[in-house]
């Protein structure tokens, strides 16, 4: 009962020790909401889709290894699902139909570093 977060805290899984570890470091938490930040503002606007969908895709992909065994079905867990849909968006081009991706394209930063797209 010692926990904010009542009974349904689990310390159980694979990599709790890990996540046990940094959970709660301030250098943790900034580092987190900046990249939520980050990744957010880049889907919103359209622009960086691929490192957007990659960097969604990973930081998704460890809040599904925190929950380790999930109490569903492994397989089809919504973290999972929102990775795949990351990664669909980015290869669909969505940020340049629905985005700024085109402009952010034509920059001559972007130009320059492809892996900005």
């Amino acid at each position: 009962m010692g926990s904010i977060w009542g009974s349904s805290l689990r310390h159980e899984g694979p990599f709790s020790g890990f996540f046990t570890a940094i959970a709660g470091d301030t250098v943790t938490n900034v580092l987190f909401m900046g990249a939520l930040l980050a990744i957010g503002t880049a889907l919103i606007l359209g622009i960086g889709m691929r490192l957007a969908a990659i960097g969604g895709a990973i930081l998704v992909v460890m809040m599904w290894a925190a929950v380790l065994p999930p109490s569903s079905n492994p397989f089809m867990d919504d973290h999972l699902v929102y990775a795949a849909i990351l990664i669909v968006l980015a290869l669909l081009n969505a940020g340049n139909t629905f985005g700024f991706g085109k402009a952010w394209s034509a920059t001559p930063l972007v130009r320059n570093a492809a892996w900005l797209k």
